[in-house]
């Protein structure tokens, strides 16, 4: 299969040591974090502490998957609306095959339960639903780490091929969700704006009213800015009360961008980097 994106981004290391990655190891963003980082800097598994080991400096980067092409946004993004300050500086959209993995002595039909993160479980549903009907689902973080805990031929785990190999597992299925309609976005975190590489993106946070989104569109319409993409989150503090995470070409360095900018206090860059497509 042709890859429609470019390769892995290249982030500058130079004052990165410790990466965190969405955790524990195995999971997708572990496989992430090693395609863009390698072996060049330490990866660490976070799990609650996600965002406040990126705050309080314990690690210098963070790498978070933010958006699906089956789901949308993924609930890592309010963790990340709640950071007081971040610097997206890379993007990283990758096509998924996911794995039914299992114990050594489980088998396909043994099987009669099947865990998953809950943004995995929503993009296999349609394989489970033909191959595993009446089998259970349960949702949760951890998945393939949880079945090696357990150990039982009758519980197996949407994953990656990884996972299986760090928990000495079998994959019992493979490819049984991949193609050009399932890809996962990440962003990494670090500490400053990559420097413009003529072919950018920036990312704004806005938080307003349903009635003021409108009018910001327009301008923002009418500044000749490129507009990529829009995703909502809610605030949690009213129906019509709405984070928006909007997506531009360009460099937040551009006299064009800078231009709109200027004086929109509510407005927020989250970061400016590379595009990968």
């Amino acid at each position: 299969m042709n890859h429609p994106f470019r390769r892995p981004p290249v982030v500058d290391i130079s004052a990165i040591s410790q990466v965190g990655y969405v955790g524990p190891a195995g999971t997708w963003t572990h496989q992430a974090a090693l395609d863009i980082f390698g072996d060049s800097v330490k990866l660490v598994p976070l799990e609650a502490d996600l965002f406040a080991a990126y705050e309080t400096g314990e690690v210098d980067a963070l790498c978070v998957p933010v958006t699906t092409s089956l789901v949308g946004t993924t609930p890592y993004v309010d963790g990340l609306l709640a950071l007081r300050s971040l610097f997206v500086v890379a993007e990283y959209p990758k096509i998924l095959s996911y794995s039914l993995i299992a114990p050594i002595e489980a088998t396909f039909e043994s099987i009669t339960t099947v865990m998953g993160h809950p943004v995995a479980l929503e993009e296999v549903t349609d394989w489970l639903d033909e191959n595993m009907p009446h089998v259970s689902r349960e949702a949760r973080a951890g998945t393939i780490h949880h079945v090696a805990s357990l150990n039982s031929p009758a519980v197996a785990s949407i994953g990656s091929g990884l996972g299986a190999k760090l928990y000495n597992l079998q994959e019992l299925r493979t490819g049984i969700e991949e193609g050009l309609h399932n890809v996962t976005r990440w962003w990494v975190l670090g500490r400053e704006i990559p420097a413009c590489t003529g072919y950018d993106r920036t990312t704004l946070h806005l938080r307003t009213r349903e009635q003021e989104f409108g009018s910001f569109m327009r301008d923002l319409a009418q500044s000749g800015i490129e507009i990529l993409n829009i995703y909502e989150r809610p605030t949690f503090q009213g129906l019509d009360d709405h984070h928006y995470l909007i997506d531009v070409s360009g460099h937040a360095s551009d006299e064009k961008m800078l231009s709109f900018l200027n004086g929109r206090r509510r407005l927020r860059i989250l970061g400016s980097y590379p595009r990968c497509y």
